[in-house]
């Protein structure tokens, strides 16, 4: 992964073409648009995938730009990380599982994995 010291202006950052993480499936609005809104600002997005790991794998084979966890993205060196010129709301994640499994073994181990990878 490489950083850049020169970053894009907020104009210079909506001309660019945008790819976005929609879970619910084919979502072309999310929390940096309506950041953008509320400064009557808006950017290009072009394309809407499912999850992170798939927008990594589209930003390194393509000219777009996305927004994505920095921790994603460390240790990448087909990507460019530049702070963004909006600030965004960070978001929550959560696990959940059924009580059957809380005191599996197995179940505690993968749960201790997941939380330390994030």
């Amino acid at each position: 992964m490489q950083t850049c010291d020169h970053w894009p202006t907020l104009a210079q950052f909506c001309k660019l073409e945008h790819v976005i993480v929609s879970p619910d499936g084919g979502g072309f609005f999310g929390v940096t648009d309506e950041t953008l809104a509320k400064a009557g600002l808006a950017r290009k997005v072009v394309l809407s995938v499912p999850h992170f790991l798939f927008m990594q794998s589209v930003l390194a084979s393509t000219a777009l730009v996305g927004m994505l966890p920095a921790r994603l993205v460390r240790g990448t060196d087909a990507l460019r990380m530049v702070e963004p010129p909006v600030e965004v709301p960070g978001y929550e994640m959560a696990m959940l599982w059924h009580e059957r499994v809380y005191r599996d073994p197995a179940h505690q181990w993968l749960r201790e994995f997941i939380a330390a990878s994030v």
